[in-house]
C-alpha cells in the first residue's frame, strides 16, 4: 500500500540516519556537541534492514538514503550494505548515502558492487583552511580525491552540498561554479538551516533567491526544465556541462510535494525535518519489545496523520528543542 497523509502526499524516499557520530565538527550543524549527543547509535544491523523492509515491501517505498552523522563512521557499515545489497535484489529500490567523504578510503569499490546507486558529498569550501574552520579539520584534500575516485568508480552524477552562510563562505560561489564548470559536476547550494546545538545566527542566512539573483550578474543560468524536481531547483550554464542547484527549506519550502520520512540515530521517525519531538514515534522501542511488522505499519500509518502540511517559520525553528541536525543527516 501507498503511504499517503491527509493532504493527499504520497511517501516513497525514506531517509535513514545509521548512526549520530561524525568525525568532523561543522559550525551549522554541531558546534555545541555533548557526548550524549554524539553517543547516539541504537540500531543495529538487523534492526535497519527490519525497517528498511517494512518500508519497501509494505509501504512500497522506491528510494533509501542513508544519512548520519557522518554513515561511514559506523564500525560495521559494509555489513550493513551488504544486507541492504540482499534486501535490494529481492525487492528494486534507489540506494543512496550523504557522506562528507573522508572516511571512504578503500570502500568505494565494494560499495558499487553492493548496489549503492548515488553518493552525495558535503563540501562547504574549496579553500583547505576555510574547509578547516568549518568543519574542525583540515582533510578538505582528502574529500576532493575522494569525489574524482568515486566517479572513476562509476558513480556518475555525484551531487555535491554545500550550505552557505553569510560571510563565511559566500565569497566562494564564483568559485563553486568554475568548479562545476570544470568538472560538470551538480554544485547545490542550501540554506543555512536553524536547529538544536547548532547556534543558528539569523545574520549568517542567504536566501536562494538573493544567491540566485547574485550568481545571474556573472553567469546566465537557465532553468533545467528536463529534470525539475521539487526539492532542488536546477539550473544550467550555456555552452558548459555545469548544473547548479538551489535547495530553499526556509525561503522556498517544498513542504505542499513532501514524499519523504526520516528515522533517527536512535530509532525515532519523523514526520519532517522540523517536527517537533512530541510527533516522533520510537520505532526502536516497538522492535525490541517484540511488535510484529503489521502493527508497526499501523503504528506509521496512523502517526503519519500527525504531520502538518508546513513546516514552522524560522522565528518559530530556531525556538525548537531536541532537534539536532547531526542524528537526522539533513
Amino acid at each position: 500500500m501507498k503511504l499517503i497523509d491527509k493532504y493527499n502526499r504520497a511517501h516513497s524516499y525514506l531517509r535513514l540516519s545509521v548512526t549520530g557520530n561524525c568525525n568532523l565538527n561543522c559550525i551549522y550543524c554541531n558546534p555545541l556537541t555533548s557526548d550524549e549527543l554524539i553517543s547516539k547509535h541504537s540500531l543495529s544491523n538487523q534492526e535497519i534492514i527490519r525497517l528498511a523492509r517494512i518500508f519497501v515491501t509494505l509501504f512500497e517505498f522506491s528510494k533509501i538514503r542513508l544519512t548520519g552523522g557522518e554513515p561511514f563512521a559506523r564500525k560495521n557499515i559494509i555489513e550493513l550494505f551488504e544486507e541492504l545489497s540482499i534486501l535490494k535484489k529481492e525487492f528494486p529500490f534507489e540506494l543512496a548515502v550523504t557522506t562528507n567523504g573522508t572516511l571512504l578510503n578503500g570502500k568505494l569499490k565494494k560499495l558499487k558492487e553492493l548496489g549503492l546507486d548515488r553518493l552525495n558529498f558535503s563540501l562547504d569550501s574549496l579553500i583547505p583552511e576555510r574547509y578547516a574552520q568549518i568543519t574542525g579539520k583540515n582533510v578538505q584534500s582528502k574529500v576532493l580525491h575522494t569525489i574524482d575516485e568515486a566517479e572513476s568508480e562509476g558513480f556518475l552524477n555525484t551531487k555535491i552540498n554545500t550550505v552557505v552562510i553569510r560571510n563565511v563562505n559566500d565569497d566562494e560561489i564564483p568559485d563553486f561554479i568554475e568548479y562545476s564548470i570544470k568538472t560538470g559536476r551538480n554544485i547545490r547550494f542550501i540554506e543555512y538551516m536553524p536547529f538544536s546545538n547548532n547556534g543558528y545566527d539569523k545574520d549568517g542566512f542567504i536566501s536562494s533567491k538573493e544567491l540566485l539573483n547574485t550568481i545571474n550578474k556573472s553567469y546566465k543560468l537557465t532553468p533545467d526544465e528536463l529534470d525539475a524536481g521539487f526539492v532542488a531547483k536546477d539550473y544550467l550554464i550555456k555552452n558548459t556541462n555545469a548544473r547548479i542547484s538551489f535547495i530553499s527549506p526556509i525561503s522556498d519550502h517544498f513542504c505542499g510535494l513532501c514524499n519523504r520520512l526520516r528515522i533517527t540515530a536512535d530509532g525515532k521517525l519523523k514526520l519532517c525535518l522540523f517536527s517537533p519531538h512530541k510527533t516522533e514515534i520510537d520505532l526502536l522501542n516497538f522492535i525490541r519489545n517484540g511488535f510484529p511488522d503489521e502493527q508497526i505499519k499501523d503504528s506509521i500509518s496512523n502517526a503519519l496523520l500527525e504531520k502538518d502540511f508546513a513546516h514552522p517559520e524560522i522565528d518559530d525553528l530556531i525556538q525548537l528543542k531536541n532537534n539536532d541536525i547531526i542524528s537526522l543527516g539533513g
